[in-house]
């Protein structure tokens, strides 16, 4: 390798020498030709004299991480989480290609960051493109310890979830500073090592490193969200979140007061339906078995499928462990899909009331926001909470939980459409419209409307996103002083709130969540606009 400088313009290149022996060494050059990322090398030019080959590329000036690694042994949860989501943006660039290119060789040494913080993949020797109809592909390519185990002895294809194995790899060693090449090999619990890590990224590195492929995150783009929303995994954070006991308890004893005045009210033959829904409803808040009540609200919702106390009671029981798992989605699409005879479905029951469906909605849009274990939760949740905001005043849902709903249903509508482009290469989602509701959100009076916890939901988002999409949002037109006008304004809201320390510790941990998404905001907006001139 040599490093050349341009006579004219005086930039420096990297030029690797090239025996036309190496075709390993042909095909990475030829590969990175075809490669345009922020994040990777830029070929100039192949040159051939005297029977080699010379690749010009980009000469990247900065350190490795296996440099810093040497020099600091091990980093905080927030830069390595940064870092992740850098090289998540990158290999989901490398992923989507056609064919995919899977990189295969991630390690601390060939993850360059500039001076700028900001990261690049060097190094494509094992890189490939995918081939889906191969059976196998691999005989002993990366490096042990970061490569994931089909990289061994041509058992199968590698493919996203290859790389996703190895960034996890990496990303352990960046928290640990303990390398998976070294006694006593592989990985254990990040905790293990240091305890005040958080539990929600101990979770997600477990998912990237699993033996199995099809265990592990199927994209890096999944992963990238995992990791903008790590603290929300965390079993602290889900503890907080359980609904509280006494809650349903005084929600029970009105409908038992309900229950009672239908039976003085209603006809013969209503009264022995409601009779029976009420039943069910009574026990499924008291009975002790989870199944039991769990069976109790299907039979309830089969007997009213348009009310929305019985999908209220489902919801409820799926968030008494403080999660909205994978497998109670899958109990509450069976439930929706269910059919009365000769009826519609139970959705479509539920949907002929507007005032039942909208209030059904706003509890299920929470669970899918707040709640969800699977991937996706958010976007799941727009439908939902889209639905409740359009709620009339008057109707099932206080002033409070509509404008809650409204809130929250915007930040979830992006997801749809955030890195998604259309055929003409435009961005699906306008990021200069994105930032505009963003600001909205964070600037006006949230906290008057509704509560605290909402306004520091969407400060979080807000921060979480300009720190993640900087580059879109300079490009769309948004300026430096707007952003950091803006990232201003929520401090000195943080500062005002900070003064009170007698308040939940679930708002505690989310000042901090927010505190600590201004300072990477910050940065990230500094070195975006590193290169124009101060004013």
């Amino acid at each position: 390798m040599y490093l050349a400088r341009h006579e004219r313009s005086g930039r420096l290149w990297a030029v690797k020498e090239i025996t036309k022996e190496k075709n390993h060494l042909i095909m990475e050059a030829e590969l990175l030709k075809k490669l345009k990322h922020p994040g990777l090398p830029a070929v100039g030019d192949i040159l051939e004299q005297d029977g080699m080959l010379y690749l010009v590329m980009d000469y990247i000036e900065g350190h490795s991480l296996k440099e810093l690694l040497e020099k600091e042994k091990c980093f905080s949860q927030e830069q390595v989480a940064g870092w992740g989501l850098q090289l998540c943006r990158v290999l989901d660039y490398l992923h989507t290609r056609t064919p995919s290119v899977i990189y295969r060789d991630l390690k601390p040494s060939n993850v360059m960051q500039r001076e700028d913080g900001t990261l690049a993949l060097v190094d494509f020797g094992t890189a490939r493109e995918q081939k889906r109809e191969a059976g196998g592909d691999t005989v002993w390519l990366g490096t042990r310890g970061y490569a994931a185990p089909e990289q061994y002895g041509g058992h199968g294809q590698t493919g996203p979830e290859t790389d996703v194995y190895g960034l996890g790899a990496v990303l352990y060693h960046l928290l640990t500073g303990h390398s998976p090449t070294d006694p006593p090999y592989g990985f254990v619990p990040v905790r293990s090592l240091r305890p005040e890590l958080s539990g929600g990224l101990e979770k997600i590195l477990q998912c990237c490193t699993r033996d199995n492929p099809a265990e592990r995150y199927h994209s890096c783009r999944e992963l990238a969200w995992a990791l903008e929303h790590y603290r929300e995994l965390d079993e602290t954070f889900i503890r907080q979140k359980k609904r509280k006991r006494r809650i349903f308890m005084s929600c029970l004893a009105v409908t038992i007061l309900a229950f009672v005045g239908s039976l003085v009210t209603a006809d013969l033959e209503r009264r022995a339906v409601a009779d029976t829904y009420q039943a069910q409803l009574l026990e499924a808040g008291g009975a002790i078995d989870r199944e039991e009540r769990l069976e109790a609200c299907r039979k309830a919702i089969r007997l009213e499928p348009g009310l929305a106390e019985g999908y209220e009671c489902l919801i409820e029981i799926f968030l008494e462990d403080g999660a909205f798992s994978v497998e109670e989605e899958l109990i509450l699409r069976e439930v929706l899909n269910g059919r009365q005879e000769g009826g519609g479905r139970f959705l479509e029951e539920l949907q002929k009331d507007e005032k039942e469906y909208q209030r059904a909605a706003y509890d299920i849009g929470q669970a899918y926001f707040y709640d969800y274990e699977g991937t996706d939760g958010k976007r799941a949740s727009g439908r939902w909470l889209e639905a409740a905001s359009e709620s009339a005043s008057g109707g099932r849902l206080s002033n409070q939980e509509i404008f809650r709903a409204g809130v929250l249903s915007r930040i979830a509508g992006y997801y749809s459409g955030l890195d998604v482009q259309k055929r003409n290469g435009d961005a699906e989602v306008s990021y200069g419209e994105y930032w505009e509701d963003l600001q909205s959100l964070c600037n006006g009076n949230t906290e008057e409307m509704d509560n605290r916890i909402t306004a520091l939901l969407a400060d979080r988002e807000l921060t979480v996103q300009l720190a993640v999409r900087v580059e879109q949002f300079k490009k769309a037109g948004v300026t430096a002083a707007s952003m950091k006008e803006t990232l201003l304004g929520i401090d000195k809201q943080l500062a005002a709130w900070e003064e009170e320390r007698d308040c939940p510790e679930y708002e505690l941990q989310l000042r901090q969540e927010v505190r600590d998404g201004l300072l990477t905001a910050i940065r990230a907006v500094e070195a975006a606009f590193a290169d124009e001139p101060k004013s």
